[in-house]
């Protein structure tokens, strides 16, 4: 199936949703909501709406991070503002309009599955790769000598 087919397919379920939502609402306007003029309106502002359903062709989020901090090498890790600014030089075409809500959820994920480390000053490190730049990086970020167990460690990664 081409994406024209899928696309027209889609407005089509789209659309018989919208007919059931209308006639839920107001169950006496079905003669109203299924007639041609409504149908015609509903077909012709559907594309205006939804321009496409465009499936991004970018890796996942969590790829794209790991190469960001990889590729960009900063001695103390990668700010979310430099992650940011490589992945959209790489992906600037096919990013979601909420690329920087995803992002910052991204990098949450990646942290609390410890495959980056967040330091105290708000850089991301990869652990798989630089793991024992990571452990040191957590150890000086403990400067108070404090000893956290497992909880408080998760907290602060």
């Amino acid at each position: 199936m081409t994406q024209d087919q899928r696309n027209k397919v889609l407005m089509e379920q789209l659309k018989q949703s919208l007919f059931s939502k209308f006639q839920a609402w107001n169950p006496s306007s079905s003669s109203i909501i299924k007639s041609p003029h409504v149908s015609s309106f509903i077909d012709n502002r559907l594309p205006h709406v939804f321009k496409s359903f465009h499936t991004p062709t970018h890796p996942p989020y969590s790829a794209m991070i790991k190469r960001a901090v990889k590729e960009l090498n900063e001695e103390d890790g990668s700010t979310d503002e430099a992650i940011s600014e490589f992945i959209r030089r790489e992906y600037e075409k096919d990013l979601p309009f909420a690329h920087s809500t995803i992002l910052k959820v991204h990098l949450m994920k990646l942290c609390m599955n410890r495959d980056l480390v967040c330091t105290k000053n708000g850089r991301y490190v990869l652990v798989d790769c630089q793991s024992e730049v990571a452990v040191t990086m957590l150890e000086s970020d403990n400067n108070d000598g404090e000893d956290f167990d497992d909880e408080e460690r998760r907290r602060r990664l």
